[in-house]
């Protein structure tokens, strides 16, 4: 998905490029926001394929903006699209088998500074 590469830019950049990363990220999340609208679920009041497919998306982004000190998934600005993941996450089966945010959080911090000493080191 568009939207969690330019949210895992955005963690990874600053200044000019960590906006255009956040910006498009936030283009692609208006795209799935018009294809919900109206409904509770992308195929209507119940879970269907599309929902479990993009799902794993909620939590990402919500990891995302943490570790990189952002805000995508606003609910000011996308009010049907974080209904929907507030609506996909408190279903049962699917926040019992979401990982721990925390442990998505660490593994995030982790990549980056794995990441930014591989650059360190080309230098």
């Amino acid at each position: 998905m568009k939207c969690v590469f330019g949210a895992w830019g955005a963690c990874r950049a600053e200044g000019e490029e960590k906006e255009k990363a956040i910006q498009s990220a936030k283009e692609s999340l208006a795209l799935i926001e018009n294809q919900i609208n109206g409904k509770k679920f992308f195929g209507g009041e119940q879970i269907g394929f599309l929902d479990l497919v993009i799902g794993w998306m909620c939590r990402w982004l919500e990891v995302m903006e943490k570790v990189g000190g952002m805000k995508l998934l606003d609910p000011q600005r996308f009010p049907v699209l974080y209904e929907w993941a507030q609506n996909f996450m408190e279903v049962p089966v699917i926040s019992e088998c979401m990982p721990p945010r925390e442990y998505l959080v660490n593994y995030f911090q982790a990549s980056l500074s794995y990441l930014s000493s591989l650059s360190a080191n080309k230098q």
